[in-house]
């Protein structure tokens, strides 16, 4: 069974990602941490413990992260997912309770605490996370498994500007 973090923004789109991931066989979900992207963080921890709670999975962890990029204002998209990030959704207010660490102590403790090579990063919002756990502590560079991410384009313009991908740009 492959040990996964997801690393998510939640929009309609990484709800149903994480829906999937959540339901896999194939998958241990050790935790979901929240990033600021599609919008504010306040908003994608939320969207995420609603998920959690609709898939019944009430065993993995969320976290809250980083509530802005690193070196620039947010920019958000509620154009396209709607005010709370699940617009068009009538979702229960979340019983599942947000963890008290920080979402990138948690991907940095769980990275090092693991065998090396255990644990899949599976990206699906801005790198955000991801880029300040690598400032924080380089060393978990190379204890991770993978990193799987969403962003980018093949033969595409970019859906935020001519040349970049919304997850890649924020």
């Amino acid at each position: 069974m492959r040990k996964v973090i997801i690393d998510t923004d939640p929009g309609r789109d990484d709800a149903a990602a994480i829906l999937l991931a959540l339901a896999s066989p194939e998958l241990e979900v050790v935790g979901i941490v929240a990033v600021a992207g599609n919008v504010p963080l306040h908003h994608t921890e939320r969207n995420a413990r609603r998920i959690v709670d609709l898939s019944g999975r009430s065993d993995v962890p969320v976290y809250a992260g980083c509530e802005r990029p690193m070196s620039r204002e947010l920019v958000t998209s509620e154009h396209v997912h709607g005010q709370t990030g699940l617009a068009g959704y009538e979702l229960p207010e979340p019983r599942t309770q947000l963890e008290s660490r920080h979402g990138v102590d948690f991907i940095i403790e769980t990275v090092m605490s693991a065998e090396s090579g255990t644990i899949i990063l599976c990206l699906i919002g801005p790198l955000t996370n991801i880029g300040t756990a690598l400032v924080k502590q380089p060393s978990i560079a190379g204890r991770i498994r993978e990193i799987v991410l969403m962003g980018g384009t093949r033969a595409e313009v970019g859906n935020i500007t001519p040349s970049a991908e919304y997850n890649i740009y924020v």
